[in-house]
């Protein structure tokens, strides 16, 4: 497993926040391409069987990936932002939306260049959608808004509801649940083995 820490990741100071600045769906995306490249020029690896998964902001790039590339056998997006200018009406934080990318009406270059849902038409990748129902930084609709398109498009999705979760699973079975289907989807699409459904879904 690869955990990767691209640019805007916290915790390495000011300079690595500076090196994804403005380059929101940019840079950031091309260092965990890079990185899954280097780790995947190991000999013990094998290049035909990886995934993608990421966790709000993580799950935002899961989505980017799924527009850009069709390298990863499956894709997890939970919590992860889809249509960016819609997110500006619906998100808790609008106002720091707004700061990063301007006004949708009069900056829309930005939009273009960095909301995935511009893209939906090159997805072919099968993605798991795990989402909270009471998410008020990325609101449901924006997985909605992505389950509708992946099925539009005939593309293999499954979409993971909590109703009663925010922007993170916390109920201890909630979290059992979901890393069982999480890697049962894994399993399947990855590793070709036969879809199991957890007991609890």
């Amino acid at each position: 497993m690869l955990l990767p820490d691209p640019a805007l990741s916290t915790g390495y100071g000011q300079r690595m926040q500076e090196r994804g600045r403005g380059q929101y769906g940019g840079r950031p995306y091309g260092d965990v391409i890079a990185l899954t490249d280097a780790a995947l020029a190991r000999g013990d690896l094998d290049t035909t069987r990886t995934a993608f998964a990421g966790w709000s902001y993580g799950g935002y790039l899961a989505n980017c990936a799924a527009t850009r590339t069709d390298r990863f056998k499956a894709i997890v997006s939970a919590a992860g932002m889809w249509n960016l200018e819609a997110l500006q009406a619906d998100s808790d934080l609008h106002a720091y939306f707004r700061k990063i990318f301007g006004d949708p009406r009069t900056r829309r270059e930005r939009y273009e260049a960095d909301s995935p849902h511009y893209h939906a038409e090159r997805m072919t990748t099968p993605m798991l959608i795990v989402h909270g129902g009471k998410d008020q930084r990325v609101p449901m609709g924006q997985a909605l808004s992505l389950h509708s398109d992946l099925r539009r498009l005939g593309v293999p999705v499954g979409l993971l509801h909590f109703p009663g979760e925010g922007h993170t699973v916390g109920a201890p079975h909630h979290i059992r649940l979901m890393y069982r289907t999480v890697l049962n989807f894994l399993d399947h699409h990855v590793l070709g083995q036969e879809w199991r459904r957890p007991p609890l879904l």
